[in-house]
């Protein structure tokens, strides 16, 4: 037996359960967003990403409500979109521009306006963390708005609740695509997807039958005693629950105790697309830092280029690393990935960590001085954070698209130049010598490094001077030490100082390891004098870093060139008390830095012998023999001219190269003029797709199939166009009722005369010949051309492009299917009750 009970109560409760469905088919979309949203954290660090991507899903839900509500399109949910994107953005995707972080300004607008374009590749091109300035945001920002508005609209206005999930999937996707090598969390949010998506699903595929029910049974004055089929009270539902629970918990545990069957292994690598781009900032168009050494010494000797708090005694402040020689100059090398030991360099977030270090990191702020270029200084071995904080809003702002870092050479890069005033903050893990445990077992790494020319008279020497060594170490210390010991130190500037040409091409290189012909004493004792002593190992730290680097490499050592600045913290020009370090133009040095495996990593070596110490060791009367060439290589006859003889070139300078190929700036606008092509070019396709649709679409109504069919296929023809001009229609209707409802907008159609028509040809006996169905098109073009004529242009061209139509033949046959069930279930409840 069954209790009655009201049909009103019950309609209301069907109502209740209805909106508390939607609400949880919010909340679980929700959850799953949040879960894939998390994906982002190794790329972005701290907490400023979840605030936008929780924004931006709370304002997708609303959208997709108000459209739900109001019932708007596409094109109109597409607006909503667009004003929300730049009434909330600048808050949430371009703080950094927005004026207290929070109001609209035009500079948080622009950004906005190309975020679309631009932050994707922003993100890609910029170490992680890559923080919340350069419009960065913006990609979590669209995505969580692009995935949440129409995924929401799905749920609240249809029920492919399968395509629904799909969205959140893609945000999953999008997160492996712009994330790291490195994921957070994976196997707990692969769990929690997994369980929430498969309880969704199977709940929400129940729904549909149970919905069916409910309605039904909300017609019916008798209503089943054990409750609503979807109320807790109805103990299948109980079960189903309970049993769903159970069998998801010990799945998620499995998976979880399985986990270090299912990792990888430890040689692979997980894909990170990041790691494949082509980087933006190309060093080969700026002349090299290493060319510019003597222009230090000659022009701005006693000028404070920069100073620096923090340092210690031994500190050396980098200014490039160079490892890249073409027989003229030492240059910094980029490559097109970040694996290879040159490194690439990427756009670097300012004010976030970028990297973490078991050593405690020290911070020390650099002030600019004289120094101009757009090498910027940097300390230590591995750069962790970049503050600006206490640069003004201006140069901030210059700085936030043009900061580069390469973190293989931990060489800094501001495109844009730097002016004096300009101050930032480094946070650095400091340089440690090895000990002589580390220095025994030391390996060269191997590294593929730039391809480096070999000379043969070089080669030979470096395998002399490094030969008897029983450790890597110790091959790399023979080879500088010979060459300290037998070189002679002078810039070639000052009054007394033995003569000594700049620039280091291979024509400089070959003449100090040339065999040194004697010279006839000229000094008061028969000695000869620094003046005269113009060929042999005579240089400064700019020759002779270079010469060791490209010896070292000629036998198989992984070696660079390192230009920089050294001076101690104690010396007279440290300001006061505030431990502040005036970095002036005579404390310009170059080093060579040597890479090592394991935890040595790059380690530096000193090669210029001592200031002032113009003498050779060795006995000068009786030079050493230089090793038998049986094959000498060639010189030529014009070598390479010499830096010292051409005009210095100011810090930064462009390279002659780069005037030909082009400017960055240029190249930056090239590629804006190409994403502006490629989007109209897919907007352009995207209309033709339409028109064209439409086209086959009437072509196959009037071709294909018999009369009757054509003729009806005419009708539907007739109908959306009328949809497609923006006329509502019921799908519900039959031929005779819409043609009635047309007549009173539009009677010059005829509308009556084509649906009586078309119901004598789909439903009357006789057979029809086949011109009636090109008679009835042709009556089916007048009415179109009628339509046309009586609306606007502007309607009229939004008609050629709408999609309405394909949404009234879908619903048309999507309330077919479900007026089928309908009966389908009516019979079996008419059967059971007999």
């Amino acid at each position: 037996m069954s209790t009655g009970r009201r049909p009103a109560e019950h309609t209301q409760q069907i109502a209740r359960t209805s909106q508390t469905r939607r609400l949880l088919d919010l909340a679980a979309l929700s959850v799953l967003m949040l879960i894939g949203m998390v994906g982002f954290h190794p790329v972005y660090g701290g907490g400023r990403y979840v605030l936008a991507g929780v924004a931006a899903l709370v304002l997708g839900l609303l959208i997709a409500l108000i459209g739900a509500r109001f019932r708007c399109g596409p094109l109109r949910l597409l607006a909503l979109l667009i004003v929300a994107h730049f009434l909330f953005g600048s808050m949430f995707a371009a703080p950094a521009r927005a004026l207290w972080g929070i109001l609209p300004t035009a500079g948080s607008l622009k950004d906005l306006l190309v975020a679309p374009v631009s932050s994707w590749k922003t993100v890609l091109t910029t170490p992680p963390p890559v923080g919340s300035a350069h419009g960065v945001l913006a990609v979590v920002w669209i995505s969580m708005l692009l995935l949440a508005v129409p995924s929401a609209s799905i749920l609240l206005r249809s029920r492919h609740d399968a395509l629904a999930w799909m969205f959140p999937f893609v945000l999953i996707l999008a997160t492996v695509l712009f994330g790291t090598t490195e994921d957070a969390l994976p196997v707990l949010r692969g769990v929690l997807f997994a369980i929430i998506s498969v309880a969704w699903l199977s709940w929400r595929a129940d729904g549909t039958q149970r919905e069916v029910a409910r309605r039904e049974s909300a017609q019916s004055a008798i209503v089943p005693a054990t409750g609503v089929l979807g109320s807790w009270a109805n103990p299948v539902l109980r079960r189903r629950a309970i049993g769903g629970a159970v069998t998801l918990a010990l799945a998620g545990g499995a998976t979880i105790g399985a986990q270090p069957l299912l990792d990888p292994p430890e040689a692979t690598v997980r894909y990170a697309h990041r790691d494949t781009i082509v980087p933006p900032f190309d060093p080969q168009e700026y002349v090299s830092p290493l060319a510019e050494f003597r222009g230090y010494l000659k022009q701005q000797r006693s000028d404070v280029l920069f100073t620096v708090t923090g340092l210690e005694d031994g500190d050396r402040v980098r200014l490039a690393t160079m490892d890249l020689y073409d027989l003229q100059v030492y240059n910094v090398a980029g490559s097109d990935t970040t694996n290879e030991a040159s490194g690439a360099f990427l756009r670097s977030a300012a004010g976030v960590d970028l990297e973490r270090g078991e050593v405690a990191a020290r911070t020390s702020t650099l002030t600019i001085g004289a120094y101009s270029g757009v090498w910027l200084p940097t300390l230590g071995v591995a750069t962790e954070r970049i503050d600006l904080d206490d640069t003004t809003d201006d140069r901030v702002n210059a700085a936030a698209g043009s900061l580069y870092l390469n973190e293989k050479s931990q060489t800094m890069v501001n495109s844009a130049g730097v002016q004096e005033g300009d101050t930032y903050v480094l946070g650095y893990q400091p340089y440690t010598a090895p000990t002589l445990d580390q220095q025994r077992t030391a390996r060269f790494a191997e590294l593929q490094l730039p391809p480096a020319p070999r000379m043969g008279q070089v080669t030979q020497l470096a395998e002399e001077w490094a030969g008897g060594a029983v450790s890597d170490y110790e091959k790399i210390t023979n080879l500088t030490r010979a060459l300290r010991t037998r070189a002679t130190f002078s810039h070639g500037i000052d009054d007394g100082e033995a003569a000594s040409l700049s620039g280091h091409g291979a024509g400089r290189l070959l003449t100090m390891v040339e065999p040194v012909e004697p010279v006839e004493p000229v000094g008061p004792d028969g000695e000869t004098t620094p003046e005269a002593r113009t060929e042999g190992l005579i240089g400064d730290e700019e020759q002779f870093a270079a010469l060791t680097a490209l010896m070292a490499r000629s036998i198989g050592i992984p070696a660079r060139v390192v230009m920089g600045f050294e001076v101690e913290a104690s010396s007279e020009s440290a300001a006061g008390s505030t431990g502040a370090v005036e970095i002036i133009g005579a404390d310009v040095t170059a080093w060579v830095e040597v890479a090592f495996d394991g935890d040595l990593g790059w380690v530096r070596f000193d090669v210029a012998p001592g200031d002032g110490d113009q003498t050779v060791p060795a006995e000068p009367s009786e030079p050493a023999e230089p090793p038998e060439i049986s094959r000498p290589l060639p010189v030529p006859a014009e070598p390479p001219p010499s830096t010292a003889e051409l005009p210095t070139s100011p810090p930064g300078a462009m390279s002659d190269d780069a005037a030909h190929d082009g400017l960055a700036p240029e190249r930056t606008a090239s590629a804006s003029r190409i994403a502006s092509t490629a989007t109209l070019l897919l907007a352009g396709l995207a209309l033709a797709v339409v028109v064209i649709g439409k086209r086959a679409r009437r072509r196959y109504r009037r071709t294909r199939g018999s009369p009757p069919t054509r003729i009806d296929g005419g009708w539907q023809e007739f109908l959306d166009h009328l949809a497609d001009l923006g006329y509502r229609l019921d799908p519900g209707t039959t031929r005779a009722e819409a043609a009635a409802g047309v007549h009173r907008q539009l009677p010059a159609l005829w509308a009556p005369l084509l649906a009586a028509r078309a119901d004598r040809a789909v439903f009357g006996p006789d057979d029809l010949p086949e011109g009636a169905a090109e008679e009835y098109w042709e009556q089916v073009a007048a009415a179109r051309q009628t339509m046309a004529a009586s609306v606007p242009w502007h309607r009229r061209l939004r008609g050629e492009l709408s999609l309405r139509s394909f949404r009234r033949r879908f619903r048309r046959s999507h309330r077919g299917s479900r007026r089928r069930t309908r009966s389908t279930r009516q019979r079996l409840l008419r059967g059971r009750t007999r």
